[in-house]
């Protein structure tokens, strides 16, 4: 009787251990995703500081899908090639992009290290890089994310970003989606 008391005994001490990691796995998941709002009285520069600091903060290849991109944001674009870090632009066609965005896309697209690639169906906002992706209505555009009242999708969890890069190859030229 014994001998079976102490094998129930080391069997519960391995299953408290086997819930104790769940538990931690679980703990480390939460944060991974968030939703917050941007825009309004008291929040009018949120997204644009989140967006500012992962463009800034970025230390591999930077990716971005964007209807049209304003001065602010193409500057600080430049900025990122001239540290050495790529940087890949889904946007929509210079024909569908209003009037006075048209030189900051002139611009974009001669950067060297930035390769704009024109796709008519962009409608949203998503920049990530390995660790962070965030997601929102809107362009790369400070005073329209300023004014506007949105919804923002921050995503650290690693498989979910594998996920949103999937997506975003889905929307590049065959010829550019990984094998």
């Amino acid at each position: 009787m014994s001998d079976r008391l102490t094998e129930l005994r080391i069997k519960n001490k391995s299953l408290k251990d086997q819930v104790l990691s769940l538990e931690e796995k679980v703990l480390s998941l939460v944060g991974m995703i968030s939703l917050e709002t941007s825009g309004g009285p008291n929040k009018k520069n949120v997204l644009n500081d989140q967006l500012i600091n992962l463009i800034q903060e970025t230390k591999e290849q930077l990716n971005i899908v964007s209807p049209k991109i304003d001065k602010l944001y193409t500057t600080e674009l430049k900025k990122v090639v001239k540290r050495g870090i790529p940087v890949l632009i889904i946007t929509n066609d210079r024909g569908g992009i209003p009037q006075e965005y048209h030189e900051f896309y002139d611009e974009l697209k001669v950067t060297p290290g930035i390769n704009v690639i024109n796709n008519p169906n962009v409608k949203y906002l998503l920049v990530f890089n390995t660790e962070l992706a965030i997601y929102a209505g809107g362009s790369l555009d400070k005073e329209e994310l300023e004014r506007s009242i949105l919804i923002v999708t921050m995503v650290k969890e690693t498989s979910k970003l594998r996920q949103i890069a999937e997506i975003f190859s889905l929307m590049l030229p065959s010829f550019m989606r990984g094998k």
